[in-house]
């Protein structure tokens, strides 16, 4: 009787597929919660700067009962003052997935079209269709770069009211060519939401577009490079009046205090974040070394993680499976429709990264 009511797009959505949790993926293989290592999630092996120090802070002001600034004022300055913007370019939510929501929510009707590349992140298509929007697919091109004349034309003949745009691209690990990404956004006739989730690792952003483009939005998140993941933590930016229409659409509340002041410490110590990023920089290029000579084919990257390609996909099944019973868990992409056979795979500490690859090699 209640699922007859739900709406027809909630019903016909395919849903994010929710990763296995480490508490159950011990209890498959007989191990101890602990001893799971994601590689799956591209998350950083580091916890945030300050995390101490920002944890005390929040205990110390002993105000869980009471709501959190609903303007966000400390982080919207912060931030502000890390990317370059005023702080009414900003819009905050917790994570990269709710901005991605609400500049669904502030442009999209039933009906309406959605351009994204494929393969991509999935969060783009299922904002787009929690809403009812029609969201149309552009294959990438050589070496996974997005097909911008693809991409604009499927727009043009669409009408389309968003261009989702992840770079550096997941799960393929590549960056957008910029004078690629300045025509997709100069030519689109709508919205480009730029989602650079990767941003601090590939050393590139979109942001100075923003001068010359009213229709940009970025998207940037802490849940890679500061290492807040669990926290949930993001913003949007945009021109102010672009921002001020997202902002309508923002729920007032959902950054939690304790995220808040987390994030605070972390914005005021950038160099301990840019250190941990520099660490895992320095450890992609000997990973993937150790993949290839594992048997996979690895694919150049410029973020926190690698995408690799077995012989078939049984192949790279088998690989997930024999790393998974040993509480090593990578992104499994063998039976996808757009890249059979392939693995992703983060790239964390160097004593993690070896665990991987004797697990691969037999020797754990």
């Amino acid at each position: 009787m209640i699922e007859r009511l739900a709406r027809q797009t909630v019903l016909a959505l395919d849903p994010y597929e929710w990763e296995a949790s480490s508490e159950q993926i011990a209890a498959r293989h007989g191990l101890r919660p602990r001893d799971v290592v994601r590689f799956d999630l591209n998350t950083s092996p580091f916890p945030p700067a300050s995390w101490d120090a920002a944890m005390e802070a929040a205990r110390a002001e002993r105000r869980p009962n009471e709501y959190f600034d609903t303007a966000y004022a400390e982080l919207s300055a912060l931030f502000g003052d890390y990317l370059g913007v005023a702080p009414d370019q900003l819009v905050i939510g917790a994570g990269a997935d709710e901005i991605l929501d609400i500049c669904a929510k502030t442009f999209l009707d039933n009906g309406d079209a959605v351009v994204i590349s494929a393969p991509t992140y999935s969060m783009y298509a299922i904002c787009a269709r929690q809403l009812g929007a029609v969201v149309h697919a552009c294959p990438l091109g050589p070496h996974f770069a997005p097909d911008v004349d693809g991409l604009l034309r499927a727009a043009a003949a669409t009408r389309a009211k968003i261009i989702f745009h992840c770079d550096p691209n997941s799960p393929t690990g590549n960056a957008t060519d910029p004078a690629d990404l300045e025509r997709l956004v100069a030519e689109a006739p709508c919205p480009v939401v730029v989602d650079e989730a990767y941003a601090e690792f590939s050393g590139r952003s979109a942001i100075p577009l923003l001068a010359r483009y009213p229709n940009l939005i970025v998207v940037r998140t802490m849940s890679k490079a500061f290492g807040m993941a669990g926290m949930r933590l993001g913003c949007g930016v945009a021109r102010r009046e672009v921002a001020a229409l997202l902002n309508r659409v923002r729920p007032p509340n959902s950054v939690s205090v304790v995220t808040a002041r987390v994030a605070a410490a972390a914005l005021c110590d950038i160099p301990a974040m840019q250190t941990q990023v520099a660490a895992l920089v320095a450890a992609r290029e000997p990973f993937a070394a150790g993949l290839h000579a594992a048997g996979a084919h690895t694919y150049p990257s410029v973020t926190n993680f690698l995408l690799t390609r077995w012989p078939d996909p049984a192949a790279a099944g088998a690989v997930y499976d024999r790393l998974e019973a040993r509480g090593i868990v990578v992104r499994n992409f063998a039976r996808h429709p757009a890249i059979p056979g392939h693995l992703r795979i983060t790239v964390r500490t160097p004593e993690e990264n070896a665990r991987l690859l004797a697990a691969l090699a037999g020797r754990e």
